[in-house]
Order: C-alpha cells, then structure tokens, then sequence
C-alpha cells in the first residue's frame, strides 16, 4: 500500500522534529517530584511544560483529578494530530495507519462507558480522536442508546466483521473484555494488509509491528486463560502475524492444564528474561498487574532500541508516541492513586518508568 504511493517520506526532517518533541518529555527525575505532590501542585506543574494550552483552556471549567485527566488527553490527541501533520509521503500514510489504533480505543471506551453506566460527559472526557474517526461521529456514538446500536453503526462506518459467536458470548456472559480484545484483532489485521513489506521503511514498520502484536497476543492469552474461556472460542481472538507466537503456539499455550504450567512454557522465548519476576509473582498471587506492566515495559526498551538502530526512520517516530502514551498513563496513574489516597511507594509500582 505504501510503497505503491511512489512518494518517500520527509524522514530527516521528521524526525528532527520528534527529538526536539522527545526533549519536553518529563524525565525520571520529574515522577519522584509528582508523588509528593497534591492534586493541585499537579495541576500547576503540567501548567509549566508542555500541557500549558490545555490545562489553561480548562483550569476555569475543571479541577484537581478532572483537570488532569481531561487536560493530559487533549494534549495527547493535539501532540499526534501535530505528528500527523509534519510527516509526509509513504511516512504519513504509515503514521496514520498506526494512530487507527485510536478509533478501537475510543470505540471500546464508548462501549465501557455505556457498558458502567457513565454519563454522556464523562465518556467524551475520555476520548482521544487521534485517529481516523473524527470527534464529532465518536460524539454521534456516544449519543447512542445502547451497546448493539453502537456496534451496529461502528460495523456499517467502518466494515469492521465482528464474528456472530464473539457477539453471542457477550450476550451469554456480559462480559466485556473479549468483545474489547476482538477490536485490537481488527487494527492489527488491517494494519498488517497495509503493509506489504516491499522497502525499508515497510520492513522496518512490520518488524515492530509484529513484536506488538507478540505483546498484545501474550495479554489476551493471559486474560482468557485466567477468565477460563473454553479453547475452543480462544482461537478466534489472537491475532495472526506475530514474529514468535504463532496462532498454533498460542492455542496450544492457551490449552495447557494450569495457569501456572503455561507461565513455565514461557521460558523459551526472547522476552521471557524481561517478565520473569512478573510471571512469578503472577504465579505466587494470581495477580496479572505486574505481568501487564512487565510487558508494556518491554515494549517501550524494544521501541527505543529499534530507533536507536534505526534514526532515520518511521521508528524513532513510533518510539516518541509511544513514549508520549506512557507518560500521560503515568499521570494520570499518579493523580487516581492520589485521589483514592494510595501510598506513594503502591502508586511508584503502578508506573512504566
């Protein structure tokens, strides 16, 4: 798809200017400083970097965890549109399909809010229109009276299949998680028809994209192993195209005994050294949080390393927006743990630092 464009990408010049993007970051140094801070101290710290535009549009209308939240999420969608708009040729057509991820992430949070009950107000405040699906259609979506009316217009807008027997199992269990993981199947299948792999840069986009796709697989194994979902409906919501979890490998990951078995089965991949302490606490509490944070940070030391390897490419660009996503997480992590009065040393373990 790419490379039939026949027009390079603006490489040297964007990523000239996402340096000077990843110079605004906060740095390590910074996290140690919100945590002793309150809410408000918060607030008027982001007011002094890079979140200046929004928290002062905002500070007259919102406060405290609001102000937070809200702010740090228009920043994100206005610092990827900006992204977006310096990028050129091949380069932009590839950015755009990578920040597609954004539609399922709105899409799934409209279905959450609605699924928890949240008002109107609250699911829009969530929203990122990063992506190809603009504000006001994700709106229109929120304006909808219910779960199938949403998934309805979502299929109709963007052709997007969701299997009878996913629906059915929403409907038999209410639950809606695995509904949730069949839309990351969705992007990452359409993000890899796009690329065909046929210059560099396509290489390059589709070496990393299949180390997300290993990640993503290894959550939703994770997640439905623990939820106990039948093997035979496993099979349905991995994600083909994975540099070393085949979808054979992960069934038959999915397959073995016990949760604890399959953790074990991990010990041949490449990524298992950076999740080993995770997997064993997983294996000691039952508890997937450190494994989810274990495997984020691999992500972002993977992400780095390719653009190091790589300067002059799409991936010191995917590297920044990934970054950029994990710093307004840390924030916003650090301004519900104050909220919710939690230790500062419980709110630390929480970060991907």
């Amino acid at each position: 798809m790419f490379a039939g464009l026949g027009r390079k990408g603006n490489y040297a010049y964007a990523c000239a200017r996402i340096r000077a993007k990843k110079s605004l970051l906060l740095t390590k140094d910074n996290y140690p400083k919100l945590l002793m801070m309150d809410l408000n101290e918060i607030g008027r710290f982001l007011g002094e970097t890079q979140y200046q535009v929004e928290m002062a549009e905002l500070a007259s209308k919102y406060s405290g965890v609001n102000l937070i939240e809200i702010g740090t999420n228009r920043n994100l969608a206005r610092i990827y549109s900006q992204v977006l708009e310096f990028c050129r040729g091949e380069l932009k057509e590839m950015v755009s399909s990578y920040l597609a991820r954004w539609d399922e992430w709105n899409v799934k949070t409209i279905l959450r809010g609605k699924y928890y009950g949240a008002s109107a107000e609250e699911i829009i405040e969530d929203l990122v229109p990063a992506g190809r699906l603009s504000e006001e259609y994700l709106r229109s979506l929120v304006a909808m009276e219910n779960i199938s009316e949403i998934l309805d217009a979502v299929r109709k807008k963007s052709g997007a299949h969701i299997p009878d027997e996913i629906m059915t199992a929403y409907e038999e269990t209410g639950v809606l998680e695995p509904l949730e993981e069949y839309f990351d199947k969705i992007y990452y299948s359409r993000l890899l028809e796009a690329i065909h792999g046929k210059t560099k840069p396509e290489r390059l986009f589709l070496a990393f994209t299949q180390k997300e796709i290993d990640i993503t697989n290894l959550r939703t194994l994770f997640k439905l192993k623990r939820e106990g979902i039948p093997l035979e409906r496993i099979r349905i919501y991995f994600i083909d195209g994975g540099k070393e979890l085949k979808i054979d490998e992960l069934v038959r990951l999915a397959g073995v005994e016990s949760f604890e078995q399959m953790l074990e089965e991990l010990s041949r991949f490449s990524f298992y050294e950076q999740i080993k302490d995770a997997l064993d606490n997983a294996k000691q509490t039952g508890s997937l949080t450190k494994v989810m944070l274990a495997l984020q940070r691999y992500l972002v030391k993977e992400a780095e390393k390719f653009a190091h390897q790589f300067p002059l490419s799409i991936i010191p660009i995917l590297d920044y927006m990934i970054r950029k996503k994990v710093e307004v997480d840390n924030i916003r992590i650090i301004a519900r743990g104050k909220e919710s009065g939690l230790d500062a040393d419980v709110i630390k373990g929480l970060l991907v630092i």
